[in-house]
């Protein structure tokens, strides 16, 4: 089979086989699909050899570029001492040495934190001094392989939390219009963008929703700083009305 005939084939055979995700296969169908072979730092290249810009790192996976030297030198390291080891019942060096990092840099935050647009000179906010003698710390570290399933897990967790308090009717969840959390079931519950989910919506549990805190295209029409932070108004007058729930 020639190139040329090869890759022919290869489009065939994706479009018969493969259903693509946030895709709309209709399109996909009567369009030249883009295939992917290769990437270099921030560039993609199909089967016919055309570079592209991947202006969003593969999904937001590849932050660092493509075919990183130091990252690929570390994953073929342990691939050569071994591929997978389960964290139940078990654990394992590079799992135990990155746990330790993200929570000395992540405390390293708390304890000295960014100064926020939302604190300046407005009549809400907790400031930065407030904020240190809060005295937040990160102890542990759970990991999970994507966005959609950590919602999940973080879901699950505030939820056996009131459970194990024994604050069995504590079952609420507080979410924001328009916010995008993944498109597993919880993840859904609590996000806010109805032309992608409105279709799953009998399969979803409720959540108070709130305004989002989104100054370009503020949903309540007002302009920071003088709004107030109305958004935030809302969200308060939730919680403290369903607090209990």
């Amino acid at each position: 089979m020639g190139i040329r005939n090869k890759k022919n084939h290869i489009e065939k055979i994706d479009r018969k086989y493969l259903w693509h995700p946030f895709t709309q296969m209709k399109e996909w169908m009567r369009e030249s699909p883009i295939i992917i072979t290769e990437g270099r730092g921030s560039f993609l290249k199909d089967i016919y050899g055309k570079w592209y810009l991947d202006g969003i790192s593969s999904l937001w996976v590849t932050v660092h570029g493509h075919r990183k030297e130091d990252i690929n030198r570390a994953v073929k390291e342990q691939l050569d001492r071994i591929a997978h080891s389960t964290l139940l019942g078990l654990s394992h060096p590079p799992a135990i040495e990155l746990a330790e990092k993200l929570i000395n840099l992540v405390n390293s935050r708390l304890s000295n934190p960014p100064v926020s647009p939302f604190t300046k000179g407005g009549r809400r906010g907790i400031n930065n001094s407030e904020l240190r003698t809060l005295n937040f710390k990160l102890s542990r570290v759970f990991y999970s392989d994507n966005g959609s399933t950590a919602v999940e897990i973080a879901l699950k967790i505030a939820f056996q939390y009131w459970q194990h308090k024994g604050n069995k009717h504590k079952k609420k969840f507080l979410s924001l219009n328009n916010a995008y959390h993944g498109d597993t079931i919880g993840a859904v519950s609590v996000g806010g963008i109805d032309m992608l989910h409105k279709i799953f919506s009998p399969m979803l549990f409720d959540s108070f929703k709130a305004p989002s805190p989104y100054c370009f295209r503020c949903e309540l029409k007002l302009s920071h700083p003088s709004c107030g932070l109305a958004c935030l108004d809302t969200m308060e007058r939730i919680m403290r009305k369903h607090k209990t729930e």
